[in-house]
């Protein structure tokens, strides 16, 4: 009996059709996709991967399947197979993904599951295809696994605060698993676990604004956008080439490649633009115009950086349900707290843009002229 000894989770025992699945190449691949992408060039510990989290929130599955006392060894394959359509660096491609191919990783992961060797070993299986293509689609049972509190989301914000090195992310799994109930067909809490769930969600929100969105991260994020970009339009870099490579081959791709070289050694190298800009902007801020004016600097595309980003609060919705399964309510409505969370975050938006240190100035002076403001531009 094979045992996977998991820093997080412990000991995991996969069964043949589990195992079967990890050994497939799709899933092989994931051991060379960071899981929070250039966060290593933040915190020096993030360097863990795709692959593990995935065998991680497959682990964390079956635990809540045999709380709830349910054998559902499709929804555990789901756990094992939810991140398989991630491109290079993780999250750091998915807008390329949007913008040159028309698809998001959730499609690309589903497409594999439909056509891809990974079909072939769940038919030689005793798992049904076509059930597990549905629990895949996120929708009702299958939010166990990537709902507002599912397996998925406790792995990661476990894993990565002890990769990190931060506490932000540390939550009551325990609780949470042991008050997990379902309600008309989807995940629901007891109330005794609302306090849990408040806590899971703010820890949510403390990663993503301390380590997913680290203003030095966001810009190495950029970076890499502009050089997979210069790479496509130059014509040496097929668009199809980001489904399939990982971390190491597209960083040896990009270095390879005339227009993309500067930009990816810089990355690689931590020699990162400077912030001209980042602080919170309203809705209707112009990016176009923004961009225009940079240009109108005599700075070029791939010289410089414009992102903005919205935090997504969720979990408002979930049910609550009493020891006999009736429903109270939703958490929104019986927790204050999250209820002002939720609009709060809801209506935040923060833009980041950066440049070489040589060109900060001008691009503050451009930035300034669009919004009628300065620009921040400490150093790191």
């Amino acid at each position: 009996m094979l045992h996977i000894r998991d820093t997080v989770v412990g000991s995991i025992v996969p069964s043949d059709v589990q195992l079967a699945l990890i050994e497939d190449s799709h899933i092989q691949k994931l051991r060379y996709v960071k899981q929070i992408g250039f966060g290593y060039l933040v915190y020096p510990g993030a360097n863990h991967t795709r692959f593990e989290h995935s065998i991680g929130t497959m682990h964390i599955t079956g635990e809540i399947l045999r709380r709830l006392e349910e054998k559902n060894e499709e929804l555990e394959g789901v756990g094992l197979l939810h991140d398989i359509g991630h491109a290079a660096f993780s999250h750091c491609s998915d807008a390329l993904l949007e913008r040159h191919l028309k698809t998001t990783h959730e499609k690309a992961g589903e497409e594999l599951v439909r056509k891809s060797s990974i079909k072939d070993v769940i038919q030689d299986s005793t798992l049904s295809h076509k059930k597990l293509l549905e629990l895949y689609s996120e929708r009702g049972f299958g939010e166990l696994v990537t709902g507002s509190f599912g397996a998925d989301r406790l792995d990661y914000l476990l894993r990565d605060a002890m990769y990190s090195g931060v506490a932000y992310g540390v939550v009551d799994y325990q609780n949470i698993k042991d008050n997990i109930r379902i309600y008309k067909g989807k995940p629901a809490i007891y109330r005794q676990g609302i306090v849990s769930i408040e806590s899971l969600l703010i820890a949510r929100y403390s990663m993503f604004t301390s380590v997913y969105r680290h203003h030095a991260s966001l810009i190495a994020q950029g970076m890499y956008e502009n050089a997979v970009d210069l790479a496509i339009a130059s014509g040496e870099m097929d668009p199809a080439e980001l489904k399939s490579l990982n971390d190491f081959e597209m960083t040896h791709r990009l270095i390879g490649i005339s227009a993309s070289r500067e930009l990816m050694t810089r990355v690689m190298n931590r020699r990162l633009f400077k912030r001209a800009y980042f602080d919170h902007v309203s809705d209707a801020i112009k990016l176009r115009e923004i961009n225009e004016l940079i240009e109108k600097t005599g700075l070029k595309d791939g010289q410089y950086t414009v992102k903005t980003m919205k935090f997504r609060s969720d979990g408002g919705d979930i049910p609550v349900v009493d020891k006999k399964g009736g429903l109270i309510g939703s958490l929104q409505e019986l927790s204050p707290l999250v209820k002002t969370l939720t609009s709060t975050l809801d209506s935040r938006q923060k833009l980041i843009v950066s440049c070489d240190a040589r060109d900060v100035g001008k691009v503050k002076g451009a930035i300034k002229k669009v919004m009628g403001i300065g620009a921040i531009t400490e150093a790191e």
